[in-house]
């Protein structure tokens, strides 16, 4: 049986609010790999990090899809962005040489959780 969890913060990750970062691209032919190296440039990963992925689409190995899932409020969130705004548009710029489009990216609240 199916456990929906609705935006009762108490049930959802043991109380802790998450943030998804998410983004969908394009990749240039082939560029899987230097996007890859530039995406994670050995700098420090927001705070509250629990896990990341990368997954491709099983039709075009050029569209990838990324998200993290972090332990973090909206305020922290901010606080962090506004802290680190300067090394992650770095970081994003550098990773955008080997990206043709990004239709789309954001950050986002979960706001409900299914368990099995």
């Amino acid at each position: 049986m199916r456990e929906y969890l609705q935006e009762d913060e108490s049930q959802i990750n043991g109380g802790a609010d998450v943030i998804v970062m998410f983004s969908a691209r394009r990749l240039k032919p082939g560029a899987w790999e230097q996007f890859r190296r530039a995406w994670d440039s050995g700098d420090s990963m927001p705070p509250g990090l629990q896990r990341a992925f990368h997954a491709r689409n099983i039709r075009d190995e050029d569209e990838v899809i990324s998200f993290g899932l972090f332990e973090m409020t909206k305020d922290e969130y901010h606080h962090w962005r506004a802290e680190a705004d300067a090394q992650e548009m770095k970081r994003i710029d550098h990773l955008s040489a080997f990206v043709e489009n990004e239709p789309v990216s954001g950050v986002y609240e979960v706001i409900d959780t299914v368990d099995e």
